[in-house]
């Protein structure tokens, strides 16, 4: 057997904590007594940020909380921050350096951004020099996480609604092409980070093969986020994840085994870096299946580690 697994360990999203930090204590204690072995927390939700500063004694509290328990946590840094927005490079920088900051401070060893997106319009008129800029970008972002010693892992985007509505867009609809975007870059302190359910809908609005993006990411990837979707795209209109999962569309997070998506064959398909974690998002409505998808996941993570065992 590997020394090191390609999936490490696997665990959740929080949900519903808000700025209550007992809450955030409660919601790791219920991810221990269920076996889980990991927790990943949003940057933004916790009030322990101010104007890109961390507020040091809640994140002391926070640092004690996520000390006590066995679980290995990563951060979500804010989903606004774009590494391709030239507009607002300072402050896109400003709260990167703040959401390693953060992840430092608690403890946590990944901190989650989004690939960068742009106007169709601009992607139209410089796609080159755009990619060009966020490595460039991606590169700074990647000193800061060294200094830290943390690791920054970039995440392929779904169709969101201001995608579907024509006013973003993003070559990491197509995880192939975020793939080849971090092969370029080449930091210690950047890594790729999958969501399947992400690249399900991307496949589903652009055509391409989900699996063929697993396959192409997985040299890349030490970060995973896994839920079930059907890979239909949600109308613009349809923001939320409680009705898209009514509904069957969009970013659902529903629960595995509810939508869906074939994890067996993104088993077979996916090769991660050493080390990988996975870390299920489930939609607050979704949270009382919480047990049952993390028992989903433990068995995917089996498959994709024994397959690299037999290979």
């Amino acid at each position: 057997m590997p020394s090191v697994q390609p999936i490490a360990g696997i665990g959740a999203n929080l949900s519903h904590v808000g700025t209550d930090l007992d809450a955030v204590a409660a919601q790791l204690d219920e991810l221990v007594a269920l076996g889980a072995d990991c927790a990943e927390l949003y940057a933004s939700a916790l009030g322990v940020v101010v104007a890109a500063r961390p507020i040091a004694d809640r994140v002391a509290r926070l640092r004690r909380i996520v000390a006590e328990r066995p679980l290995a946590c990563s951060i979500h840094a804010p989903i606004p921050i774009n590494p391709m927005d030239r507009e607002h490079t300072a402050l896109h920088r400003r709260a990167l350096e703040a959401s390693v900051a953060l992840a430092a401070g608690i403890g946590a060893d990944v901190v989650v951004i989004h690939a960068g997106r742009t106007t169709p319009a601009l992607w139209a008129a410089g796609a080159a020099d755009l990619l060009a800029f966020e490595r460039d970008e991606l590169r700074r972002y990647a000193a800061a996480a060294r200094a830290a010693g943390v690791t920054v892992a970039v995440e392929n985007i779904s169709p969101n609604p201001a995608v579907i509505a024509g006013r973003e867009t993003s070559y990491s609809l197509d995880p192939s092409a975020l793939a080849r975007q971090l092969a370029l870059v080449r930091e210690d302190g950047l890594t790729g980070c999958l969501d399947v359910s992400h690249a399900n809908q991307g496949a589903g609005l652009q055509g391409h093969a989900l699996l063929d993006g697993c396959a192409a990411m997985g040299p890349v990837t030490r970060h995973l986020h896994v839920s079930d979707t059907t890979g239909e795209p949600a109308p613009s209109w349809l923001p939320t994840p409680s009705d898209m999962s009514f509904f069957g569309v969009g970013d659902m997070h529903a629960p595995l085994g509810t939508a869906g998506i074939d994890y067996d064959a993104v088993a077979a398909a996916l090769r991660p870096q050493p080390g990988t974690r996975a870390i299920l998002e489930l939609a607050p409505v979704s949270r009382p299946l919480l047990a049952d998808s993390l028992a989903r996941l433990r068995g995917f993570a089996d498959r994709v580690n024994a397959l690299a065992e037999a290979a």
